[in-house]
């Protein structure tokens, strides 16, 4: 449905980055990452054909028609590291609207890679989130 150039400038100006990381008593670390991107709209045949497009990348997503109590709109969620990676080599560096996709890029990286189960990785990932 949507071509690459197209998918590309639809999560540079829309996607909203979901990046956590938590405390997780259960982890060998204490700490858990989650990554994921995100896109809200109101029209929801949107957000289909959006998933429709990926999965021609080989890029899997979860679509929920309404995202949660408070917020009733739908939403399309990109996650998984290998549908991140994926995701992130779609996508052009070029300037974005939220300013998110760079950190982003490097914390798909450092996850990929599992050095974020070291000191180090994990110090590098709260350094791109903005804590340290």
């Amino acid at each position: 449905m949507y071509n690459k150039d197209t998918l590309s400038g639809i999560f540079l100006a829309l996607a909203k980055i979901d990046f956590h990381i938590n405390i997780d008593e259960k982890s060998e670390i204490g700490y858990r990452v989650r990554l994921r991107a995100n896109i809200r709209a109101k029209n929801p045949d949107f957000l289909k054909g959006v998933a429709r497009s990926l999965e021609q990348h080989y890029i899997s997503t979860t679509y929920k028609d309404r995202e949660h109590k408070s917020r009733p709109q739908p939403i399309l969620i990109v996650g998984g590291i290998d549908n991140l990676e994926l995701l992130c080599s779609l996508i052009p560096k070029l300037p974005d609207a939220k300013d998110e996709w760079d950190n982003f890029r490097e914390a798909v990286k450092i996850v990929k890679s599992r050095r974020h189960l070291s000191q180090e990785g994990m110090d590098k990932l709260l350094e791109l989130k903005g804590v340290l």
